[in-house]
């Protein structure tokens, strides 16, 4: 199939073979992508469905119901300390790398109080990154929670990974080889630290919930540089084994 420019639309939008779109979605369409009546786009709704359509003068129209994505498996989960500023780029290059949730957490460290709006607009910047990533399914924005919270979750013993700065413990990228050479289809979790690094007390706690302490590197990374790298190195371990 042809490369196609995407949209993520509701599904309520379509009815029979007509899709309605929103003020917004027409503009992008007709002006700022300066698509042609009869101009072709794929409309998706970031949880596996897909339809080939064509713009109208009116709306748009169905062509073609395309074959459902299944879910991304297995998944990788990003669990990151809020940063003062920042954080929509975070949002915006781990979903194009594809993670599949993202957990904003409030740590010790944690400056930034995020309000609700944050929320709607993280949401909506990995649904534009996915759009230009061509991935078919939208990364979930969590509501944030505090990190005892998050570490006190259930987890499975060596697929969920804390890194950490300034510690002699192990390469991350080592310990995914590992873990995927065992678990090819292993589910993963990230989890990232705040300006200033995690806090003795909150690291001993992670270590006690089934969280490995991994090292990105020699370098003491940005909290923002040390998410987009830690989901790099696994999405490049897992491309390794297909």
């Amino acid at each position: 199939m042809a490369a196609y420019q995407r949209i993520t639309v509701d599904p309520d939008q379509i009815q029979a073979d007509q899709l309605t779109l929103t003020a917004e979605q027409a503009h992008y369409l007709r002006r700022v992508l300066r698509l042609p009546s009869g101009g072709r786009f794929i409309a998706q709704d970031g949880r596996g469905q897909r339809w080939l359509a064509a713009l109208t003068p009116e709306a748009a129209h169905i062509v073609q119901a395309l074959e459902p994505a299944a879910p991304q498996w297995p998944p990788l989960v990003l669990a990151a300390a809020l940063p003062k500023t920042g954080f929509d780029d975070v949002v915006r290059q781990v979903s194009e790398l594809g993670v599949t949730q993202i957990q904003p957490l409030l740590s010790q460290r944690t400056l930034l109080k995020p309000s609700a709006q944050k929320l709607v607009r993280w949401q909506r910047i990995a649904q534009e990154a996915s759009e230009q990533s061509e991935r078919v399914w939208t990364p979930r924005i969590a509501s944030p929670i505090s990190f005892q919270t998050w570490i006190h979750q259930e987890t499975t013993e060596g697929s969920a990974y804390l890194c950490v700065a300034r510690k002699s413990v192990a390469p991350l990228l080592s310990q995914i080889q590992q873990l995927l050479t065992r678990s090819p289809e292993a589910a993963i979790s990230l989890t990232i630290g705040p300006e200033g690094g995690w806090t003795a007390e909150e690291i001993s706690v992670a270590i006690a919930h089934n969280h490995l302490p991994v090292s990105l590197g020699s370098a003491v990374l940005r909290a923002t540089t040390a998410a987009v790298a830690a989901v790099s190195v696994v999405s490049m371990a897992r491309e390794q084994l297909i």
